[in-house]
């Protein structure tokens, strides 16, 4: 899986900025997890494709908070 940030593009990253998009990205793979349990059966390419599309965004969640606490950013 591609990474959703480039580690150079995250170091260039004020810490407000950071702040944001760790949020997005966490609304967003909830949102995705809420349509999965909700509207899609569990065993179809579309669930597979919706847990492929959470997993990126779990990622990119994990890349963010460790450029966080590399800078020792504290939210």
């Amino acid at each position: 899986m591609k990474p959703m940030y480039e580690p150079s593009d995250l170091a260039a990253m004020d810490p407000l900025v950071l702040m944001k998009n760790l949020d997005h990205v966490r609304m967003a793979s909830r949102r995705l997890s809420y349509v999965l349990q909700q509207q899609v059966h569990l065993y179809t390419p579309p669930a597979n494709e919706l847990r492929d599309r959470i997993d990126g965004y779990v990622e990119a969640e994990r890349q963010i908070e460790a450029e966080m606490a590399r800078r020792q950013i504290r939210v």
